[in-house]
């Protein structure tokens, strides 16, 4: 797509700002239009698409962080929403990020930050998907693992999406699950925290080398990709160039995990823009593994679960109500192959 073709709102009620927004945006080449408020935002929508939504947080009448709730409930085409504000402070960053913005920039704007937030979205949304020929390759594991893994992969809308699943999984199956989320460091190691208080699972960020254990959830640390390695039942941390414009992406660590646990790995792509995810659900069909998806009717932001579809990946649909089940059942699917085997 055309960057003067690119359709960018801001929602502003200080017009000094908005002005200073509409110059930037216009003299890097976007299409510009200015709202003073989420309630004229949200008028403005009924009638006009947009690819790019910047939104303040601080507004009368329906601020941002409402503006940005009924997006992703009535907005079908999944705009990217970076929230531009004031506040400055973890959970206010956690907080928009969870309602469902896909980025969080503090006031005053640095403009090199905010372009290439734009233009790294822009990219994810646009993100071509392969069609994939699926062809099971026979496991090269020297030795059966001790137990299975679910390797997990989200974006937009993910924190409260996981925190929905893990409440329900049980804590007593000996599997260990390892979660990329895309988002900052400070998001990730916030996250570990919150989502302890919701699973009797042991959860971390790991360390470079961590021994893998059942029971365990392991959050992919920020600006690392997180792999497993074969045969030696620990975690690599790799500070590699962005795939598919992240870092930590999930494809290295599916296709880690495929390589190292074969058919005792199940893969589920959930919420999320753009199709990270997608090569690795590949890699771990052909090792012949499992692969899940979140319903896209159920998602924030449809885009991660539906690649795997228009990748012609085999796979499973769950709603977001029935995840929790569906990872108990592949999980204990797995677990009793393991033992058979």
């Amino acid at each position: 797509m055309s960057i003067s073709k690119i359709k960018v709102l801001v929602v502003e009620d200080e017009s000094l700002n908005a002005i200073l927004m509409k110059r930037i945006l216009i003299k890097a080449g976007y299409d510009v239009v200015v709202s003073q408020n989420g309630l004229d935002a949200l008028n403005l929508l009924k009638t006009t698409t947009f690819d790019v939504i910047l939104t303040d947080w601080m507004m009368p009448l329906v601020d941002g962080i409402e503006l940005i709730r009924r997006i992703r409930t009535n907005t079908p085409l999944f705009p990217l929403i970076i929230m531009l504000t004031a506040i400055v402070s973890d959970d206010a960053r956690e907080y928009s990020l969870k309602t469902g913005a896909d980025d969080f920039i503090t006031k005053p704007v640095d403009t090199n930050e905010l372009l290439e937030s734009i233009e790294a979205g822009l990219s994810k949304k646009h993100q071509t998907v392969p069609v994939f020929q699926i062809s099971k390759k026979r496991s090269t594991l020297k030795q059966k693992p001790d137990f299975p893994v679910f390797v997990i992969a989200t974006s937009t809308g993910g924190p409260p999406t996981l925190i929905e699943i893990f409440q329900n999984i049980d804590p007593k199956l000996g599997v260990a699950y390892f979660i990329v989320q895309h988002g900052p460091k400070w998001m990730l190691e916030t996250f570990v925290h919150r989502l302890q208080k919701e699973t009797m699972l042991k959860v971390v960020n790991p360390k470079d080398g961590t021994i893998i254990e059942p029971k365990t959830v392991y959050i992919a640390p920020g600006d690392v990709h997180m792999k497993i390695k074969a045969n030696s039942k620990t975690i690599e941390l790799v500070d590699s160039p962005k795939i598919n414009f992240v870092r930590p992406a999930a494809d290295p660590l599916f296709q880690s995990a495929a390589e190292a646990f074969g058919e005792y790995c199940t893969a589920l792509v959930l919420t999320g823009l753009g199709s990270d995810g997608a090569i690795g659900s590949k890699e771990v069909s052909n090792y012949g593994g499992t692969v899940l998806i979140q319903d896209p009717l159920t998602a924030t932001v449809d885009s991660m679960p539906k690649s795997i579809i228009k990748a012609n990946i085999p796979h499973k649909i769950y709603e977001l109500k029935d995840l929790a089940v569906g990872i108990n059942k592949e999980s204990m699917n797995m677990l009793i192959k393991l033992k058979k085997s």
